[in-house]
């Protein structure tokens, strides 16, 4: 059952970086230990509440799809010293301290703070983008370090270079007890997120399939008070989470599925936000935004595979203007307070994501010469009349013995005559009407694998995108033609 939630945006929290001093030089040969202080990863919390007011059904899609690994996105964007690390950090799992072994690893520096700066900054990038990559290690919330340097002669000339390293993870302790607490928690997020299900042939039906599941599953946490908020784990099993929640979590059914996502961190009308993109088959990666199209008792598709132009009808400028999307969500690749350490995204599409469906404005009847259909405009009241009033002579209406009534128009010219089945676009049923029942039929038909073309009005009609196949592209177009909202025009 849905719930009965608003929800906000998100504002960051503060961010508290601590270093203590370090010291002023190092003799040659000479090893010391120095530890520095954790610095704190940024959490995103409500302040201000989005409420959009617009109704458009769910629907669910059936059958398998490709798989893409984009598991590593952010990984090949580091160097070579920051892929070390990564790759370290992440195989030790949640630990409190992770000694590294600095094979391979080489991080210098021409005074002693610039090595240990280097350090510092090697592993927040490499952090960032562990984090933004793998959902799965949403227990970190920041780190400190523990490093032995000595001056050595490198190159040619003298640098100080760490000898030893060790990282000393933190997890945020008001949604973890400790680290055993941690792993029972990832624990449960892995064996539960493999069971839900997720349905579609295409990418835009399997996207959906995610969006829709985690809208419906998650009630927006508005008062910063509930357990693990902030990650998978109160997504997906507490059911409450914010930004962070949804974005990761859609991640992570993504990587199951092969489909291409990333989650993006920056600002969201202002306050800071975390939200996804996805790529289509088109090549083109688009804003993906479930936190925003989860709104109290509906679930929306304003922020679906839409692209950096699309108007954001939510959002208005001092003229009261909609303003295009890439005002509203800005990427920063940020999740430090430090300005070096940010990711780099793809760019987007400047338009949403298309699926053929009929747009505003397009004329009452649809001439298909290649298969022979005219195809009836949805709020043409009794099509039958219509047609033979504003397109040609030679109609008949028939009902066959399972009660469909099949239309067809004889069209003639100095040369031809052709017969054309005449169907209203959406109406499943043959009822002269789009409504519910023809959801329910539209629905049914992609559950049963409906792909044969068997020339029946029922079978056009229910061909909304008319590629020649019933299926879920054409549950998503009717959802949104039956409820007057095409989304993608």
């Amino acid at each position: 059952m849905r719930k009965s939630v608003g929800k906000v945006l998100s504002v960051i929290m503060a961010l508290c970086l601590f270093m203590t001093a370090l010291p002023v030089s190092v003799s040659a040969e000479e090893v010391e230990l120095t530890v520095v202080e954790p610095v704190s990863m940024i959490e995103f919390s409500p302040e201000t509440e989005l409420d959009l007011p617009l109704n458009i059904n769910m629907n669910k899609f059936y059958s398998g799809g490709s798989q893409v690994d984009t598991t590593k996105y952010f990984y090949n964007q580091l160097t070579a010293n920051q892929k070390g690390l990564y790759d370290q950090i992440w195989a030790a799992g949640p630990v409190a301290s992770i000694a590294i072994n600095l094979t391979g690893i080489t991080i210098t520096g021409s005074t002693k703070d610039n090595a240990a700066n280097s350090a510092m900054q090697d592993i927040m990038m490499a952090i960032t983008a562990l984090n933004e990559d793998n959902p799965m290690f949403f227990w970190a919330s920041g780190f400190g370090i523990s490093y032995g340097m000595s001056r050595k002669f490198v190159s040619g000339q003298y640098a100080y270079v760490i000898t030893s390293l060790t990282i000393n993870m933190n997890f945020n302790e008001e949604h973890f007890s400790s680290f055993d607490d941690v792993i029972a928690k990832r624990d449960a997020v892995e064996d539960f997120y493999k069971t839900i299900p997720v349905y579609g042939i295409s990418r835009h039906e399997k996207y959906k399939s995610i969006h829709d599941y985690l809208a419906n599953n998650i009630v927006y946490d508005d008062t910063i008070s509930e357990s693990n908020i902030f990650d998978v784990y109160g997504a997906l099993i507490n059911g409450v989470c914010v930004c962070e929640g949804y974005a990761e979590a859609f991640k992570l059914l993504c990587d199951r599925e092969g489909l291409p996502c990333l989650t993006v961190v920056g600002t969201g009308n202002g306050g800071a936000h975390k939200w996804n993109m996805v790529q289509m088959e088109d090549g083109e990666w688009y804003t993906l935004d479930v936190t925003w199209d989860d709104q109290k008792s509906n679930i929306y598709y304003s922020y679906f595979i839409i692209g950096s132009n699309t108007k954001a009808a939510y959002f208005t400028s001092n003229n009261n203007n909609t303003v295009a999307d890439s005002t509203v969500h800005i990427a920063t690749g940020q999740i430090f307070s430090d300005a070096n350490t940010v990711l780099t995204y793809p760019t987007l599409s400047n338009d949403s994501y298309g699926v053929g469906i009929l747009r505003y404005g397009a004329p009452d009847v649809q001439f298909d010469t290649v298969r022979n259909v005219i195809m009836v405009g949805k709020d043409v009241t009794n099509y039958y009349t219509y047609v033979v009033n504003n397109s040609a002579s030679g109609f008949s209406r028939t009902r066959n013995g399972s009660g469909t009534t099949t239309s067809t128009l004889t069209v003639s010219d100095s040369t031809t005559t052709k017969v054309y089945l005449v169907a209203m676009r959406g109406d499943i049923d043959a009822s002269d009407d789009v409504d519910v029942d023809d959801y329910t039929a539209m629905t049914q038909a992609c559950a049963t694998t409906y792909k044969v073309d068997d020339g029946t009005a029922k079978f056009y009609a229910g061909d909304m995108n008319q590629d020649g196949a019933v299926d879920g592209f054409d549950v998503i177009a009717l959802d949104l033609y039956a409820n007057g909202d095409l989304l993608y025009n």
